[in-house]
């Protein structure tokens, strides 16, 4: 019987799925690599630079695209570089952690294609402290950039092109500043914090309560809401990864599982995309291996100490963004317009 209604749209769609796989297969291939020759820990640490570029940038730019992916990778290795040269609380660690901040909530009100790996990047370093390969930092800096631009040239020729997203609307120059001295005192309690707290990976607690923080109140507020629980759920994720999977080749494939799964995803999903997002980074560490459930509860008050911060210094925010232009609803890190949960 002839009708006039369109078939729906497919719920799953094909280029994406193949999309997905073959980024995965990018992240964990310098993994795979690196277990082939004996070496693990040097080939998840070039693993985990293809990793944050990949996750940078949902399609790439139009305009000049090499070079803003060139440019990403520089910005990450520098930032994972510098987090594994530094010991944590030394006075060069508070420094770097608040400056960290600052460019971070810089990018933030700048906006742009370099936006998220400059986010990642603050994030890169502090997930990087205490991560010290046999060949020191050095090493560890350079296997990263290796990585970040292998992930660069994948993302290159495998993700769609599509215009910068324009610039947000400007905040004012006194809640600009708030924003940053909110980001640069968030940072420094968090360090701080992570100084005193007994945790193999105590990093992990300021880049917590910067990953939520947003240049208002309400805008965080919406952010804390959304991360809230998939950051939890990843945080325990990430430290059960790393305590049962013992052996390297299941640790890389059960990343590599997770990456494929939230690309997938996509960030319209934001809760199960950041659940994914804090699991697999955490998952990338050169400590010891540990018993599962205490590495998860580790990862899970470290999560909750983040948040705990973030709510401290909240009030230090401007209330609420100026009124957004017409047709450009407020978007999350993926560059996908957000939905309020």
């Amino acid at each position: 019987m002839p009708t006039d209604v369109a078939p729906p749209s497919p719920s799953v769609d094909p280029a994406k799925i193949r999309r997905s796989l073959l980024l995965a297969l990018a992240v964990v291939a310098p993994w795979a690599v690196g277990i082939a020759v004996g070496e693990a820990g040097n080939g998840s640490v070039a693993a985990f630079g293809a990793y944050l570029l990949i996750v940078s940038f949902p399609t790439v730019p139009l305009v000049r695209p090499f070079a803003t992916l060139g440019a990403s990778a520089l910005i990450l290795s520098f930032f994972a570089g510098l987090g594994a040269s530094i010991a944590l609380g030394s006075p060069a660690f508070f420094i770097v952690a608040i400056l960290a901040a600052l460019a971070q909530a810089a990018a933030e009100l700048r906006g742009g294609p370099l936006r998220l790996p400059v986010a990642l990047g603050a994030l890169a370093f502090f997930l990087a402290v205490g991560q010290m390969p046999a060949g020191g930092w050095l090493t560890y800096g350079g296997l990263f950039l290796a990585g970040a631009l292998w992930g660069g040239l994948v993302a290159a020729a495998v993700l769609p092109r599509a215009p910068a997203k324009p610039a947000p609307k400007g905040e004012g120059e006194a809640a600009a500043a708030r924003f940053l001295g909110a980001a640069a005192v968030t940072s420094l309690l968090g360090s701080l914090a992570a100084v005193f707290v007994p945790s193999s990976h105590p990093g992990w607690l300021p880049a917590a309560a910067l990953r939520v923080l947003k240049p208002t109140r309400a805008e965080t507020l919406r952010r804390m809401k959304q991360r809230g629980v998939g950051s939890l759920l990843g945080a325990a994720a990430g430290g059960l990864i790393l305590g049962w999977a013992s052996a390297a080749w299941l640790h890389a494939l059960l990343v590599g599982g997770l990456v494929f799964a939230m690309l997938t995803i996509g960030a319209k999903r934001y809760g199960a995309w950041t659940f994914c997002l804090t699991a697999v980074a955490l998952a990338f560490d050169l400590g010891p291996a540990a018993h599962p459930l205490p590495v998860a509860m580790d990862r899970v008050l470290l999560t909750v100490g983040g948040l705990v911060i973030a709510a401290v210094v909240i009030g230090l925010l401007p209330g609420s963004a100026p009124t957004p232009a017409r047709g450009a609803p407020p978007r999350n890190e993926g560059g996908i317009p957000a939905k309020d949960a």
